[in-house]
């Protein structure tokens, strides 16, 4: 995947990845890739064991982020310029891009079946309290509309076929399986081309953003660690749930600080610190589920 990542940058440094392009790839992989890869993880045989796992990683992803947001408020200050961009950029990372084929090369579909329980509550989280920390205000009539998303559409699909056991063709799961394989190398693509975009020199003189990337890869996943450790699941659950919260900064934090005109060049740099130092946290993440028994 780091691989794929750095060929992403050295595709932007030569011209064959622009802006223009990235943001197509971006909205092709959030709009299509991504809900099929959740649709499809949903066609297994019904089990109340993964229905109650799927509801018990539901329940800690909710009480993960509303401790992250108060961390994240201790540590983030609005005296500091860029404190909604930080704080956003803080708990929110790239759960789609990074965590899906991440957990999709471990696990398998039943790992990406438990990512659409923590995407489920991410989105619920970002397009409510994340409007509101860059906009200051929202309206139940846009929270609703941007909880419509093809990648919410994809979790209800998928869960509404996985309880009533509505199967698919085979032929139908294959076409879309294959289209689902395009979501690694496509999203470390687009990850790439974003930070080939930020500039090593913006990135290496921005202090800042080395801050944010330590509370988004270390101190978020140390509060979720401890939920983790005290409950009685499955492995497939645990390091889900561990990985999603050390996944780098979202890029869907760069085009809300765009969106909102809250310095999305600032974004940008932070995302693209954060996923550089990703490549070492992640792993290190693994090999401390290893230690405590998380991952076997």
């Amino acid at each position: 995947m780091f691989l794929i990542l750095l060929l992403g940058v050295f595709c932007c440094r030569k011209g064959f990845l622009g802006r223009e392009i990235n943001g197509r790839l971006s909205n092709f992989l959030l709009q299509i890739v991504n809900p099929i890869v959740i649709f499809v993880s949903y066609q297994m045989d019904f089990a109340p064991g993964l229905l109650c796992n799927l509801g018990a990683a539901m329940a800690l992803a909710a009480a993960g982020f509303v401790l992250q947001i108060f961390l994240i408020r201790l540590f983030v200050p609005e005296k500091n310029p860029h404190w909604a961009v930080e704080r956003l950029s803080a708990v929110y990372g790239n759960c789609g891009f990074i965590g899906i084929p991440l957990i999709n090369e471990l696990f398998g579909r039943e790992g990406v079946f438990y990512m659409t329980a923590y995407l489920t509550v991410f989105y619920l989280f970002f397009w409510t309290h994340g409007v509101l920390l860059m906009s200051g205000k929202t309206s139940a009539r846009e929270t609703v509309k941007n909880l419509l998303s093809p990648a919410v559409m994809g979790v209800i699909a998928g869960l509404a076929c996985f309880l009533l056991q509505i199967r698919i063709p085979g032929l139908l799961v294959e076409a879309m399986d294959s289209v689902g394989s395009m979501n690694t190398p496509l999203a470390m693509l687009v990850a790439g081309a974003e930070l080939g975009q930020a500039g090593l020199r913006s990135v290496l003189h921005c202090p800042r953003a080395y801050y944010v990337s330590f509370l988004k890869l270390v101190a978020v996943p140390a509060v979720m660690l401890p939920l983790l450790l005290l409950l009685s699941l499955s492995q497939e659950v645990k390091v889900t749930l561990l990985l999603a919260s050390g996944c780098p900064v979202g890029a869907c934090c760069t085009m809300f600080a765009m969106r909102y005109k809250s310095d999305g060049e600032y974004a940008s740099i932070v995302f693209a610190v954060s996923t550089i130092l990703a490549g070492i946290t992640i792993p290190a993440l693994i090999a401390l589920s290893e230690i405590l028994g998380i991952l076997s």
